[in-house]
């Protein structure tokens, strides 16, 4: 999976804990939306995490554009006020969830529900 947030220490803690995990596997992580669609076009992971408050790109234009390169790719969107995403734009995603920022396993959880939906 491939982690996509502008808060290093988030990436580095929620990567720790999902590389603990014996069939999790973290291939990248990167604070940059142009970043982050680069490397979804070139590792092509299964799934994705990202936090909706981007700065330049919020999370879930960048979802929008990493779905365009990877139609099935599982997309976990991360925010601090669950209440200030739009569900709609989540649910247009498809393969799409939205989890409160904070406890990396409701991530965990997420990534494991949305890996085993049909595409």
């Amino acid at each position: 999976m491939l982690i996509v947030d502008d808060d290093a220490k988030y990436r580095r803690a929620l990567t720790a804990f999902l590389d603990a995990s014996f069939d999790l596997d973290v291939v990248a992580d990167t604070g940059s939306a142009e970043e982050a669609v680069a490397l979804a076009g070139h590792l092509r992971p299964d799934a994705v995490v990202v936090d909706v408050a981007m700065p330049i790109v919020d999370g879930v234009e960048l979802a929008e554009r990493l779905r365009a390169v990877l139609p099935e790719l599982a997309i976990v969107l991360v925010t601090g006020n669950v209440r200030a995403v739009d569900p709609e734009r989540v649910r247009a995603l498809g393969n799409a969830t939205l989890v409160a920022k904070g406890d990396p396993l409701p991530v965990e959880n997420a990534l494991r529900t949305l890996s085993r939906r049909p595409a």
